[in-house]
């Protein structure tokens, strides 16, 4: 499904794992920079596509003000109990000019997929999904932090 433009894996982490994880964790954490300077963080759905991180957001949120105006940005999925699992994206993030109806024949079946059970428990379908959640934040990772 991805084609990373760099290498997943490190010292503790083998490329594998860190691609599974990518490919399967339902949620992930974006960090995003606010005009002030202090960090944005919020739990989001995301797709691992072509090497990068895809957010569907709605239009008006602080994630996308922020990317808009800064593109700095860092991705990344919980730790397991024992404190491993780390999996941090460090990275620029911009607005797709594509909006999500526009990615959806490319990204409809897997999305889908990953979600199947998360939209039942949301209410929505993936289509009423893509209206609401319209605007693409792609994440570009330039590192990795792995273990």
């Amino acid at each position: 499904m991805s084609a990373p433009t760099f290498d997943l894996g490190s010292s503790e982490a083998p490329a594998e794992v860190v691609a599974s994880r990518l490919e399967t964790d339902i949620i992930g954490w974006l960090a995003t920079v606010r005009r002030d300077g202090r960090l944005h963080a919020v739990p989001v759905w995301f797709l691992w596509w072509d090497g990068r991180v895809l957010v569907m957001s709605e239009p008006n949120t602080v994630k996308v003000a922020n990317v808009r105006r800064d593109p700095a940005a860092l991705f990344h999925l919980h730790a397991d109990a024992t404190g491993n699992g780390i999996v941090v994206l460090n990275g620029t993030a911009a607005i797709s000019d594509r909006s999500f109806t526009e990615w959806l024949p490319q990204l409809r079946a897997a999305y889908s997929t990953k979600y199947a059970d998360a939209m039942v428990n949301f209410g929505m379908g993936l289509d009423a999904i893509a209206e609401q959640y319209s605007t693409v934040i792609e994440l570009t990772p330039q590192s990795l932090t792995a273990w």
